[in-house]
């Protein structure tokens, strides 16, 4: 699911809880009784939730799924009779999950046996590396539990794909040449933070999706070139922070 369907369905489902919002306060329809001394501002955040599940599940953002869920039955707890473990022991265990999931179901192993199958290059953790090497000119880095620098010089770099769960990592890009004058950096971060060091003279452009995280691109194109390298960063990120740096 590409992000301009995403901003759809994210828009319609707030004209449907605005919709019904009104209807409610309208006697229109009642509440079931599982809803009874649930506040709105509760019910508002509930649905809030829900959503943010919703497109979680689209994209198997873990963290996206159990914490908000925690969150639910925070609200909820009276009516579910779960008041002795809220709010500690439910967020913890949503914080437990998340990382047993991480680890069972790697998010991006698909995308390494890919690259390793084309020949492209790909790591994992690590300190201090310098890429220089590619035939292919794909990048693929992961950084789980820990934190890494990568120096990006390949001279013919197509694509990358970076990932953070629970890490940080640093990835410099003003190395590298883009014959083609278009990159795809594909980014995804997950309880983490992911450095992004881009030329000043490539135009970027950002489709990153963000659920309940921060992307910070501010003045990403006040240097461009007229004729500058496209770069197209793209992902998501969850729980996390994403830096695009222009050096």
């Amino acid at each position: 699911m590409n992000k301009r369907t995403k901003n759809i369905l994210f828009a319609l489902l707030l004209i449907v809880l605005a919709a019904c919002l009104v209807m409610w306060k309208l006697n229109v329809f009642n509440l079931p009784t599982a809803f009874v001394g649930v506040s709105t501002w509760g019910l508002i955040i509930a649905v809030f939730m829900v959503i943010i599940v919703f497109f979680s599940l689209v994209d198997l953002f873990f963290a996206g799924i159990f914490f908000p869920i925690a969150v639910v039955c925070i609200v909820f707890a009276k009516p579910l009779g779960i008041e002795a473990i809220t709010p500690g022991i439910v967020l913890i265990a949503a914080l437990l999950l998340t990382i047993a999931f991480e680890i069972i179901f790697p998010r991006h192993l698909r995308h390494f046996k890919k690259a390793r199958l084309h020949g492209s290059f790909a790591a994992s953790g690590g300190p201090s590396e310098v890429i220089d090497e590619n035939k292919n000119g794909h990048v693929i880095h992961s950084v789980r539990f820990g934190s890494g620098t990568k120096y990006v010089r390949l001279q013919n770099l197509a694509s990358a794909d970076l990932a953070t769960q629970f890490g940080e990592m640093s990835v410099y890009f003003d190395g590298a040449h883009v014959p083609s004058n278009k990159v795809t950096i594909n980014c995804h971060v997950s309880f983490g933070e992911l450095d992004l060091y881009i030329p000043k003279d490539w135009k970027v452009l950002n489709r990153v999706s963000v659920a309940l995280g921060h992307c910070d691109d501010r003045n990403i194109n006040e240097t461009a070139a007229v004729n500058a390298v496209e770069c197209v960063i793209d992902g998501s990120v969850s729980f996390g922070e994403l830096k695009i740096i222009r050096t």
